[in-house]
C-alpha cells in the first residue's frame, strides 16, 4: 500500500494521493519506486529520473489530445447543430413566402374581380381606350371559358378510349353502312357515260383507263338555292316578283320544269386540267378498308400434287418440327418439288419444236461454206467463246455463246461490227443462244439452278 503522503526525488514537498487522479498516482508510484530502488547508482538514478520524465509528458500529452478530441467532436456537434438551424431556418422562410405569395395572389385576385364587377356595373368610370384595347380580349377570354365544345389545351396530344370510338369518313363498314351507294341517294346522275364519235368513252385511254371527269356520280339536278328551293323555300321572307294572280308566275314555273328536265350537267373550265369539270358530283369516300386478309388454303401455292403432301396434323410436335426443318433445308422442298421448273421451262420452248424453230435452242442448221469462209477471221478472233450453229438468209449469224451472262450483249454487238466491217459480209442480226442459262454460277458464286425466269 502507499501512504497517504509520499516524499519524490527528496524535494520536501508532500502531495496528498487521495486528491489526485488514478493516472496521476500511478505516475507518481511508479517514480517512488524508481527513487528506492536506484539510490545508491547515479548514472543509473539519473536515467530513471529522464525515463519518469518522459513517461510524465507522454501521458500529459496523451491528456491533451484527449481533451483536443473531446473539443473537436464539441465542436463538430455544435457547427452540424447550426448548420441544421440554418436549413431549417431557409425552408421555413421558403414556406412563409410561398404562403405570402399566395395570400398576395388569392388578394390580388379579389381585388381584380372587384374592379371587374365594379366596371361592369358602371360603379367605376373607366376612359374610352380601356373599352376599346382591353375590353374586348377580357370578352374574348370569358367567351372561349365558357364555351363548353372549346378545346382544352391539357388534353391536346393525349389519346383515349374515345378516339377509338370516332371515325374518319373514308372508315366505314360496307355491311352496316355504304356511303359511296348512290341508290339512297336523293339526286339524280349521269346514267350515259359520253361518247365519242367512234363510240368509245371520252377521255379513255387503253393504258391509263378511264379519265374523264363526268362519270356515273355525275348529279344533273343539284340543288337550288335554299331561297328559291321548293322545299326550303319561304314566299313570306321575300318580296315577290310578280303579284299574285300574275299569269307569268305559271309561265316562269314551266320554263324551270322544262330547263330542270333536260338534265344538263353545269360543268367549269379547270384552270390546272384545262378541261371541262361537273359542278355537282357526289363525293367519292374510297374503298373500304381492309381490315384482314382472306382466308385461303394453306396449299394454295404448293406444287405438290394433293396426295403427296406432308401431313403435318397427323404428327407429333417433335416429328413435325424435325419434318419441317428437312423440308426447308432440302433442295426441293414441298413448294417447290423435283421437275417442276423443268416442266415450267420446257412448256414455254415447246412452240419452238412445234414450229419447228431453231431460235431459242441450241440446234445446228443450215450453215452456208462459203459465207462460213467469209467471215473466219472473226472466228478466229472469238476463239472458243462462240460456237457457229446457223446462218439464216445469209445475213442472220446463230452462235452459241459459252461467255459470261453480263457481256453477252456487248459481245453480240461487237460480233456484228466484226462480221460487217472488217469481214465484209452483209450482217443484219447476230443471236448468241444461251439456253436456260442467266446467270454466271462459276462467276458469281451462284447456284446452277436456273431459278424462276
Amino acid at each position: 500500500m502507499v501512504s497517504d503522503t509520499i516524499r519524490v526525488n527528496s524535494s520536501r514537498r508532500v502531495t496528498r494521493v487521495s486528491s489526485l487522479s488514478t493516472g496521476e498516482r500511478s505516475l507518481i508510484s511508479s517514480l517512488s519506486a524508481a527513487s528506492g530502488e536506484d539510490s545508491g547508482d547515479p548514472k543509473r538514478t539519473s536515467r530513471k529520473k529522464k525515463k519518469s520524465v518522459t513517461s510524465a509528458t507522454a501521458v500529459k500529452k496523451k491528456k491533451k489530445s484527449s481533451k483536443t478530441k473531446k473539443a473537436s467532436t464539441k465542436k463538430k456537434s455544435t457547427t452540424r447543430k447550426k448548420k441544421d438551424d440554418a436549413a431549417d431556418s431557409i425552408v421555413l422562410e421558403k414556406k412563409a413566402d410561398v404562403v405570402k405569395d399566395e395570400v398576395f395572389k388569392s388578394a390580388e385576385a379579389q381585388k381584380s374581380q372587384e374592379i371587374l364587377g365594379e366596371i361592369q356595373s358602371g360603379e367605376r368610370e373607366m376612359p374610352d381606350w380601356f373599352f376599346d384595347e382591353y375590353q374586348e380580349e377580357v370578352l374574348a377570354v370569358q367567351e372561349d371559358d365558357s364555351d363548353p365544345g372549346a378545346i382544352d389545351p391539357e388534353t391536346l396530344g393525349k389519346w383515349d378510349e374515345s378516339d377509338l370510338l370516332d371515325k374518319l369518313e373514308y372508315e366505314f363498314d360496307p355491311s352496316v353502312e355504304d356511303p359511296n351507294d348512290l341508290t339512297k341517294s336523293r339526286f339524280e346522275h349521269v346514267t350515259d357515260v359520253p361518247m365519242d364519235d367512234d363510240g368509245v368513252e371520252r377521255g379513255y385511254d387503253p393504258i391509263f383507263g378511264r379519265s374523264n371527269p363526268i362519270d356515273e356520280r355525275t348529279i344533273v339536278n343539284p340543288q337550288d338555292s335554299y331561297m328559291i328551293d321548293d322545299s326550303t323555300r319561304n314566299d313570306a321572307m321575300v318580296e315577290p316578283t310578280f303579284p299574285e294572280g300574275d299569269l307569268e308566275i305559271k309561265y316562269n314555273a314551266d320554263i324551270t320544269s322544262f330547263r330542270k328536265s333536260l338534265k344538263i350537267v353545269e360543268t367549269y373550265v379547270d384552270p390546272y386540267l384545262n378541261m371541262e369539270v361537273p359542278r355537282h358530283v357526289s363525293k367519292w369516300y374510297g374503298e373500304p378498308e381492309s381490315m384482314s386478309y382472306p382466308d385461303k388454303p394453306p396449299e394454295e401455292n404448293f406444287f405438290t400434287p394433293p396426295d403427296q403432301i406432308t401431313k403435318f396434323d397427323t404428327m407429333t410436335p417433335h416429328r413435325a418440327r424435325k419434318t419441317a426443318i428437312q423440308l426447308a433445308r432440302a433442295k426441293n422442298n414441298e413448294w417447290m418439288p423435283a421437275g417442276t421448273s423443268v416442266a415450267f421451262h420446257n412448256a414455254r420452248t415447246d412452240i419452238f419444236s412445234k414450229l419447228q424453230l431453231t431460235v431459242g435452242s441450241y440446234k445446228k442448221g443450215d450453215i452456208d461454206p462459203v459465207i462460213k469462209s467469209n467471215i473466219e477471221p472473226a472466228l478466229n478472233i472469238l476463239g472458243n467463246v462462240v460456237e457457229l450453229l446457223e446462218i439464216i438468209d445469209g445475213t442472220i449469224f446463230r452462235f452459241h455463246y459459252h461467255g459470261l451472262i453480263k457481256h453477252k450483249e456487248g459481245m453480240a454487238a461487237w460480233t456484228e461490227t466484226l462480221i460487217r466491217d472488217d469481214c465484209g459480209v452483209e450482217c443484219t442480226n447476230v443471236l448468241f443462244e444461251t439456253g436456260w442459262r442467266k446467270r454466271d454460277p462459276y462467276y458469281d458464286g451462284g447456284d446452277h439452278w436456273f431459278g424462276p425466269y
